[in-house]
C-alpha cells in the first residue's frame, strides 16, 4: 500500500531488533503499516494499514524512541499484538524533511480522510 501512494518508498523491513542497525544514523522521512493480510484500519474513506508518517535525521533513532519511550501509545498496542513494518526514503537531511512529511500526512489526509491512525496532529498545507 505504502508504495502505491509513495512509490518512491524502500522496503519494507521488518520492525525487529535488527532495524535499528539496518537504519541507523539514515536521515529521511518513513512510514510504519502493519503487515497482515486482509487487514486495515477503517479510516473515513477507506481502509489503510499505515498507521504513522514520520521523519527524522536519524530514521533508526526515532524507531527505537518509539518504542523505548513509548509517548505514542498506539505504536505500543500495535506492536504488542500485529507484526509491524516499516517503508523508508533516505534523504539528505537539508531537503526539509518536516515539508516532506507534511505532505506526505496531507496527501494520506486527502485521500483516506485523516492523518494515520498514530500520527497525534494534521499538518497545516503544504
Amino acid at each position: 500500500m505504502p508504495k502505491r501512494m509513495y512509490g518512491y518508498l524502500k522496503g519494507p523491513i521488518d520492525w525487529n531488533s535488527a532495524i535499528y542497525n539496518k537504519i541507523s544514523g539514515m536521515p529521511g522521512i518513513y512510514i510504519v503499516t502493519v503487515r497482515e493480510r486482509n487487514w486495515g484500519i477503517p479510516y473515513p474513506f477507506g481502509m489503510s494499514n499505515i498507521i504513522y508518517i514520520g521523519q527524522s535525521e536519524d530514521i533508526g533513532s526515532r524507531l527505537r524512541e518509539h518504542e523505548t519511550r513509548g509517548e505514542n501509545h498506539g505504536f505500543a498496542q500495535y506492536r504488542a499484538y500485529h507484526n509491524i513494518n516499516v517503508y523508508f526514503k533516505p534523504m539528505d537531511p537539508s531537503s526539509n524533511l518536516e515539508r516532506w512529511e507534511s505532505n506526505m500526512i496531507l496527501d494520506f489526509v486527502n485521500k483516506f480522510g485523516c492523518a494515520p491512525v498514530c500520527n497525534n496532529q494534521i499538518p497545516r498545507g503544504k
